[in-house]
């Protein structure tokens, strides 16, 4: 039962969370009633369209959670600007190799998504980042809104092999879209599938081709996020349950049934969206355990002889290092839900050994190693508000002298942990947020 809860976990953590690293900056909202609503709006750095948004209308109120198509526009004062519209997208677009089509095929779809605005003005270009292709929608007066992406499919050459292809026929594209326009289609003939390039044609037909001949208002220079990680860290105290049996048995009951406190530190790395992290942690405990070596033989009247073992107990201090990622999910009121899986190393520092049978034991440090951890990945679950992390996880170990596939798969033993974390570094992401803000 315990296996299967651990799988459905695990495959849990691969459903897509948005969530942010909690850094405000001055903005506005204007709501899809055409309210305008402004504040402090929360910058996740979305490199993806974003799920959800917290918005508070002033430092230290309130927030709240709104849905993209509950607004029409999201705008950071000193940064990035989001429209949220319906537009073609090609879902058939694809870069990774994994993932590519045999053929050239196309599969467009009308999604409703907040797209960043990269040139706003008669002829607009838009950007949206899904899994595996860039998008550039163009929306021109008086033409169907446009989808230059990237698109790479697999075609079958001469030999019979499989090639890669690119499929990218952006130039002919915007060649058909600015046919009335001879100063557009001179910058088409330049032109690289690039934000830069891209928003230099457009801005052509912009100055060159409508009534006004005015440049549309270019948000290329902020459009990029401004720090594509962030490292926050600090300390972390709690107490673990092991339930671990004897190294050298399989039949013999707990060694170790015992809750111990333990300490570290830890570091998160949030990676671009900020809806991912990865984890590290040290930490240092305390276990016991129980086993025997062979000590010596005696001597039978029967000329055969007799094996003597040593029986005993230690005592020792453990380091663990911990590495995995961490996904976070917005909760409201400033709270998140965070879900985890890593990996863990351990290492017997020092131990005290106590001789409970036999002649006095001198076991080596490999006889006073800690338990193997089975090759499924501990998880965890835990809840963050702002400096603040819960969190509870587990690893499982493989029990005793076990070396079926299963044992050394899920293993048998288990710790389980319950910690509070402290964050003691600042939040980078909010430091930018106020260097730029006073300028």
């Amino acid at each position: 039962m315990l296996q299967r809860l651990l799988l459905l976990l695990t495959a849990s953590l691969f459903y897509t969370f948005q969530t942010r690293a909690q850094a405000y900056e001055p903005g506005l909202l204007v709501r899809s009633n055409g309210d305008t609503l402004r504040g402090e709006i929360e910058n996740g750095f979305w490199v993806e369209p974003p799920a959800l948004i917290r918005f508070r209308a002033e430092p230290n109120g309130p927030s709240q959670l709104l849905q993209p198509r509950q607004l029409r526009v999201v705008c950071f004062t000193n940064g990035r600007y989001f429209r949220y519209q319906a537009l073609p997208i090609d879902h058939a677009a694809e870069t990774r190799q994994r993932d590519l089509r045999r053929g050239y095929a196309t599969d467009v779809q009308i999604d409703s998504l907040l797209a960043e605005v990269l040139l706003d003005g008669p002829a607009t270009l838009l950007r949206v980042v899904q899994p595996g292709s860039i998008h550039y929608p163009l929306l021109l007066p008086g033409q169907a809104p446009l989808d230059l992406c990237e698109h790479q499919y697999l075609r079958e050459n001469a030999n019979g092999y499989w090639q890669k292809t690119d499929g990218n026929n952006f130039r002919g594209q915007l060649l058909q879209a600015f046919a009335n326009c001879p100063e557009a289609r001179a910058a088409v003939l330049q032109a690289t599938f690039t934000a830069p390039s891209l928003v230099a044609v457009t801005q052509a037909y912009n100055t060159a081709c409508t009534p006004n001949h005015r440049p549309g208002r270019s948000w290329l220079a902020t459009a990029a996020p401004r720090r594509w990680v962030a490292f926050q860290g600090g300390v972390l105290a709690g107490a673990r349950y092991n339930y671990l049996t004897p190294r050298n048995s399989s039949n013999e009951a707990c060694s170790d049934c015992k809750v111990r406190p333990f300490a570290g530190l830890y570091a998160d790395l949030f990676l671009p969206s900020r809806s991912v992290a990865i984890y590290g942690e040290l930490s240092l405990s305390s276990f016991s355990s129980r086993s025997s070596l062979l000590a010596n033989y005696v001597s039978l009247p029967n000329g055969n002889f007799d094996e003597v073992y040593s029986y005993y107990k230690y005592q020792s201090t453990l380091a663990t290092a911990r590495l995995g990622l961490r996904y976070f999910v917005q909760l409201p009121h400033e709270q998140q839900l965070l879900l985890g899986l890593g990996f863990e190393l351990n290492r017997v520092l020092g131990s005290t050994v106590t001789t409970t049978a036999g002649p006095p034991a001198r076991p080596t440090d490999q006889e006073l190693a800690y338990a193997s951890t089975a090759l499924f990945p501990n998880l965890g679950l835990g809840w963050r508000y702002k400096r603040f992390t819960l969190d509870l996880d587990g690893q499982m170990y493989v029990r005793g002298n076990d070396n079926s596939f299963s044992g050394f798969l899920f293993g048998s033993d288990i710790t389980t942990r319950l910690d509070l974390a402290y964050r003691l570094s600042r939040n980078p992401d909010a430091a930018t947020r106020v260097a730029t803000a006073s300028k």
